[in-house]
C-alpha cells in the first residue's frame, strides 16, 4: 500500500488545500498521472500520482486542507487492505482520522494557547515499530534551526506526525513568560458603520501569504531607498531595431523595455555579486547564480514567477520566457519551479502611468527594483533645455546585508547599461 502525501510545492507552503480530486476512490492510476488539484499558498497546481495502482481511499476530501507531508490518499492493489484493516481497527475509524486532522489545522492557534496555559502531557515521541520519527520535512528544519528536541514532542498531525505547529507550541510553552501589553486588534468593522454597509471578503491563500510574508520583511529588514532618473532615448532606439529584427522570425516576439531592464540588472549582479546575497543571522550567503523574481499583478494578488540564469539568456529569449512566465501565472499554469530559487526581484507598475514608487523586499532576498514609468520631461542638455524621455527607479535594499554605497553604485551600473544600451548585446 502506497501513502499519498501532501508534496511541498514551494518554499514557503506549509500546507495545501484540496480543490478537486481527478481520480475517484476505485480508479486505476498510473504513475505520474494527475491525481488531485491543490491550492498552495502561491498557485494551484495539479500533483501527480508516484505509484500505479487503485486509489484506495482519499483521506482529505475536497475543501479541506493539510500540511505538506500528511497522508492525503492510499493507493495499492484492489485486494490489499488499508491500513488499520489488518489490526481490527477499520477502515471507517481509519479514514475518519485524517478527516479529524485536516479540520484540526485552520484552529491551531487555540491549541497552541493550550499549551501555554495547561500543563503538557507527557512526552512520548511518535514512532514507527522501527524506531523512525515522524516528522514533516518542514517540522524538522524549524526544530533543528531552534535547537528543539523533536524527538520528546506528541505530534498532532495525521497519525501522529510531528507539525510545525507542534514546534511552535513547545517554542511557546519553554519561552519564559513575561508581562506585555495586550497587542491592538483593530476592529473587523470600524465603529459607526453598519454592517450592511460592508462586504467581508475571505482571504485567499495567496494574499494571507503575501501579508504574512510582507509584514514580516518591514518588520525584520530594515529598508532603505536610493533613487536613480534614467535617460531612456537611446534604449527606446535600441527596443525599436530589435523589434524591427524580431518581426522577421518564424517565431516573432515582441521585446519590452522590461526585457531590457532584466537584461541590465542581471549584467549588474554579475558585476556586483555583493547585492546578490541573502541576510542569515551571522553570515551572508552569496548566490552564484542570477535569478531574476518578475512580479505580475493578478486579480487574487501579486505573484513572482522567477527568471532562472538570465544573466545567461539572450534579449529575445528573456522576452519569450517573461511571456511564457506571465501567461502561466494568469491561467494559473505555473509550475514549482517556476516560482523558486529568485535572488533579486523587480517589480514594475510603469505601464499603469506610475512615475515613481518604492517596494517591499521579497524575503530571503535582499533587495528589490521598482520600476516606474517612462515620461517626457524637460532636462538640461549642453546648457539647452530639452524633453527627454526618461525613468525613475527605485532600489530597497535590506539594510542588514547591504550599505547605501553599494546600492549606489549598483544603481549607478544599471544606470550605465540602460543608456548606453549596446552592452546589453556583448
Amino acid at each position: 500500500m502506497k501513502t499519498v502525501e501532501m508534496p511541498k510545492m514551494g518554499d514557503t507552503m506549509e500546507e495545501g488545500k484540496i480543490l478537486h480530486w481527478l481520480k475517484h476512490e476505485g480508479d486505476t492510476v498510473k504513475k505520474g498521472e494527475a491525481l488531485a488539484e491543490v491550492e498552495t499558498d502561491k498557485v494551484n497546481i495539479e500533483i501527480e500520482a508516484f505509484a500505479s495502482g487503485i486509489l484506495r481511499k482519499i483521506l482529505v476530501k475536497e475543501g479541506e486542507s493539510a500540511p505538506i507531508g500528511a497522508s492525503i490518499a492510499y493507493i495499492g492493489a484492489a485486494d490489499e487492505p488499508l491500513p488499520g484493516e489488518a489490526s481490527g481497527n477499520g477502515a471507517a475509524a481509519k479514514a475518519s482520522a485524517p478527516k479529524a486532522q485536516s479540520k484540526a489545522v485552520p484552529t491551531a492557534p487555540s491549541s497552541r494557547t493550550q499549551v501555554a496555559t495547561a500543563p503538557a502531557p507527557a512526552a512520548q515521541p511518535t514512532t514507527s515499530t522501527g524506531g523512525r520519527i515522524f516528522i514533516s520535512p518542514l517540522a524538522r528544519r524549524f526544530a533543528e534551526e531552534h535547537e528543539v528536541d523533536y524527538r520528546q514532542i506528541r505530534g498532532t498531525g495525521p497519525n501522529g506526525r510531528i507539525i510545525k505547529l507542534d514546534i511552535e507550541a513547545a517554542l511557546k510553552q519553554a519561552a519564559p513568560a513575561a508581562p506585555v501589553a495586550a497587542p491592538f486588534v483593530p476592529e473587523a468593522v470600524p465603529a459607526g458603520i453598519d454592517t450592511a454597509e460592508v462586504v467581508e471578503i475571505p482571504l485567499t491563500s495567496m494574499r494571507r501569504t503575501i501579508a504574512k510574508r510582507l509584514a514580516q520583511s518591514m518588520q525584520s529588514a530594515p529598508h532603505f531607498y536610493v533613487t536613480s532618473v534614467i535617460d531612456t532615448g537611446k534604449l527606446g532606439e535600441l527596443r525599436k531595431q530589435i523589434n524591427e529584427f524580431a518581426a522577421t522570425d518564424p517565431n516573432p516576439i515582441k521585446v519590452s523595455f522590461n526585457d531590457l531592464i532584466i537584461k541590465a540588472v542581471a549584467i549588474a549582479l554579475l558585476r556586483m555579486p555583493q547585492v546578490n546575497v541573502s541576510f542569515a543571522e551571522d553570515k551572508l550567503i552569496q548566490k552564484k547564480q542570477v535569478h531574476i523574481g518578475v512580479a505580475v499583478a493578478l486579480e487574487q494578488g501579486l505573484i513572482v514567477p522567477v527568471l532562472h540564469n538570465a544573466d545567461k539568456r539572450g534579449i529575445l529569449d528573456i522576452a519569450r520566457e517573461s511571456r511564457r512566465l506571465a501567461e502561466a501565472a494568469r491561467s494559473n499554469k505555473l509550475k514549482p519551479e517556476d516560482l523558486s530559487g529568485g535572488t533579486f526581484t523587480i517589480s514594475n507598475l510603469g505601464m499603469f502611468d506610475v512615475e515613481s514608487f518604492t517596494a517591499v523586499i521579497n524575503p530571503p532576498e535582499s533587495a528589490i527594483l521598482a520600476v516606474g514609468s517612462i515620461t517626457p520631461t524637460p532636462a538640461v542638455v549642453d546648457g539647452q533645455v530639452v524633453v527627454r524621455e526618461r525613468m525613475k527607479v527605485t532600489l530597497s535594499s535590506d539594510h542588514r546585508a547591504l550599505d547605501g554605497a553599494i546600492a549606489a553604485r549598483f544603481l549607478q551600473e544599471v544606470k550605465k547599461l540602460l543608456e548606453e544600451p549596446f552592452g546589453l548585446l556583448l
